[in-house]
């Protein structure tokens, strides 16, 4: 049976970190095909949401990804990136980078502009000559939209000045009046041509007839006058009969044009009267905006609070660790070894304090008691001394003062949940550890390498020895975390070393997940999903 528990722990290790390690192969946390791609150096001025890991694309399409971000003490303060890129795709003397987003809340990512192929070709390790583009941050977004609610607040302040109060109605009144006489007077301006046309109507009839009468003298001095004059004379009185009909249906034409537009005129004004009344009333949005200085302090008011809650959604980090631990001795109560799994949750508000949520199992499980106390009563319900009564013994151990029952509940959960106050590389957490009130103390010892980190911590609670049976000492837990890489790491330490009966020695892995890791996971697990959807 011993042997059998141990198999499935060690099976169970080593399977959660072949499935670490797919994981890890399948997003990109770990690469064994790095001499596929070059390295580039890219330089910014602010680099804001943008970390290591992040994707780099072309168009769209993932190329690579961001080795490293680092910070240059220069007197510019400037951002250099270095960037892995795909061998496949070459870039040119003129291409550069920019800072992009997925969506309003996606990952942010380098976007790079390979540049033209008929310039110089760049070789692994160079830097992209062209200046790289900064993300846009929401605060100049935020500071723009509050400057054209200003300018919208001086417009609706300079209309309400000239049309807004008595003054402005009498304005737009007489600007009415005016228009109703200019419409009059086109009116009896084109009565007045009609009548003018109809009195040509008579003349022209007139001058038909001594058109005749010239006919007759045509006659009479045919002879004596040139036929090419007679011709000519013909086709004048032609050009004048048709250029007076042209005149007058053009005179017609204009007047019904001009009454159109009078009407139209007339309309347009009114409507303009109706808007700037209710305007002047209060009614509609832009009513509210002149009139009412309630409406604007609260638009202001709720974008400064939707500015403050992205700040702090900015601000917040949260990190998600979970780990086991198998002991080398067997437990209390338990001819096994026990082995313990952690998942944690903890968020970080601000940089100074953070909140931890913790779930534990235990193989070996938890001790729960329950007391019965019990006292001989007569029938007056008065207390009695059991040692005055005649009583069997049968009588005397089933009625006994204090029955007490201990049960262990194997693979039972218990909770945690501390507040943590850090003091730079030291961190003091205290709250339920175990369901019982304890307090911790971690040390992130300082290493120069980046690559390299070693966490000591020191835990006690259970002060009272709840969680054993005969043992009433503190539990006090030594554990060490140390990172090789960026999200494994191995545990080991000393459990309840002060236990009579329960301390050992233990060894364990886990793995860790900041809030930007899982933003960068995420995208990348929900195809690995897809593609074994699409397999099965």
């Amino acid at each position: 049976m011993r042997n059998s528990i141990e198999t499935r722990v060690g099976i169970f290790v080593l399977l959660a970190l072949g499935i670490f390690t797919y994981m890890g192969i399948q997003v990109g946390a770990l690469r064994f095909d790095r001499a596929r791609y070059a390295l580039y150096r890219i330089y910014f001025k602010d680099i804001s949401g943008v970390s290591r890991k992040a994707e780099v694309k072309i168009a769209g399409v993932k190329v690579g990804w961001i080795e490293s971000v680092s910070l240059i003490p220069d007197h510019e303060m400037t951002v250099e990136a270095n960037v892995m890129i795909s061998r496949d795709y070459s870039l040119y003397a003129d291409s550069y980078a920019i800072v992009r987003q997925d969506g309003l809340l996606g990952p942010k990512y380098l976007e790079i502009i390979p540049g033209d192929p008929l310039t110089k070709k760049l070789s692994p390790g160079d830097a992209l000559p062209r200046p790289s583009r900064a993300p846009v941050q929401m605060d100049e977004v935020l500071q723009k939209v509050k400057t054209i609610a200003s300018n919208i607040e001086s417009i609706t302040d300079s209309v309400n000045d000239v049309l807004g109060g008595v003054r402005g109605k009498e304005q737009l009144h007489d600007m009415m009046e005016n228009l109703k006489s200019t419409a009059e007077r086109l009116a009896s301006f084109s009565e007045s041509i009609d009548r003018a046309i109809g009195r040509n109507d008579e003349n022209i009839d007139n001058l038909f007839a001594l058109g005749a009468d010239m006919r007759r003298l045509a006659e009479k001095i045919e002879t004596q006058v040139v036929p090419a004059v007679r011709s000519g004379a013909d086709k004048v009185a032609q050009v004048l009969d048709r250029d007076f009909d042209r005149i007058a249906s053009t005179l017609e034409s204009a007047a019904e044009s001009f009454e159109d537009t009078a009407a139209h005129a007339r309309d347009g004004l009114q409507s303009i009267n109706s808007v700037m009344g209710k305007i002047d009333e209060g009614k509609g949005l832009l009513g509210k905006l002149i009139n009412e200085d309630d409406t604007y302090r609260d638009i202001k008011v709720a974008a400064q609070g939707l500015k403050n809650y992205f700040a702090k959604i900015d601000r917040m980090q949260i990190v998600f660790d979970a780990h086991v631990e198998s002991m080398q001795r067997p437990a209390e109560n338990y001819k096994f070894e026990d082995a313990k799994g952690y998942f944690d949750i903890r968020i970080h508000p601000n940089d100074d304090y953070f909140y931890l949520v913790q779930l534990v199992s235990s193989e070996r499980g938890f001790v729960k008691r329950k007391e019965t106390f019990r006292e001989y009563t007569d029938e007056k319900c008065e207390p009695v001394n059991p040692d005055t009564l005649d009583l069997t013994d049968r009588d005397k151990l089933r009625f006994i003062y204090a029955k007490k029952q201990e049960r262990f509940y194997r693979g039972s959960i218990r909770f945690g949940l501390q507040f943590g106050k850090l003091f730079d590389d030291v961190a003091v957490r205290f709250g339920i550890f175990d369901n019982t009130v304890g307090i911790g103390i971690d040390y992130d010892i300082p290493f120069k390498s980046e690559k390299f980190r070693w966490v000591t911590s020191i835990e006690a609670f259970d002060f009272t020895g709840w969680n054993r049976l005969d043992d009433r000492r503190v539990h006090i837990k030594w554990i060490n975390r140390v990172y090789m890489f960026r999200n494994l790491y191995v545990t080991f330490g000393a459990d309840d070393f002060v236990s009579k009966h329960n301390a050992s020695a233990f060894f364990g892995v886990g793995i860790r997940f900041g809030d930007s890791d899982v933003k960068y996971y995420l995208p990348n697990l929900s195809g690995v999903g897809s593609l074994g959807a699409a397999i099965d």
